[in-house]
């Protein structure tokens, strides 16, 4: 099957009758031959042709934040200690409701979650949330020169 693909290609691509031509290679007298008075399938890839399929690209894009816009709206920190994952499942079922996103951070046993937000009522009412769960949380503003420690 594969030698029939390669003859018919072959013949294909090579539309002239084939010549016997000698062995060049052992005479040192010969010219060497250049593509162009080479005959037949050697010029068939000198042709470039235009592909019928282009590659797909995935399109980028990046909005970087402006300074301005981030020092004029005050933000919030809210620290949630976590003891076990039971919390912290109650937690992210409670953060995925009201679309905040969280950075989760592990040192040791020791989980805690930090959310940032512009909106302090959504915080506190996050808050109170918590509560309910017998989870501890605390609010505060949030300050640009302040570490989070170890993330």
């Amino acid at each position: 099957m594969v030698a029939i693909f390669i003859v018919v290609f072959m013949i294909d691509i090579n539309p002239a009758a084939p010549t016997l031509q000698r062995d060049t290679a052992l005479d040192e007298t010969a010219q060497p031959t250049s593509a162009e008075d080479s005959p037949g399938w050697i010029k068939h890839f000198k042709v470039k042709r235009e592909k019928e399929y282009v590659y797909p690209v995935n399109e980028v894009t990046i909005a970087l934040d402006d300074n301005e816009s981030l020092s004029k709206a005050k933000r919030y920190h809210l620290v949630v200690p976590l003891k076990d994952s039971y919390e912290f499942f109650c937690l992210k079922q409670e953060l995925k409701e009201n679309n905040l996103p969280y950075l989760l951070n592990q040192d040791g046993g020791s989980m805690t979650v930090l959310i940032d937000s512009t909106d302090r009522n959504k915080l506190a009412a996050l808050v109170v949330k918590l509560k309910t769960y017998q989870i501890s949380a605390t609010l505060s503003s949030l300050k640009e020169d302040q570490t989070y420690g170890k993330i």
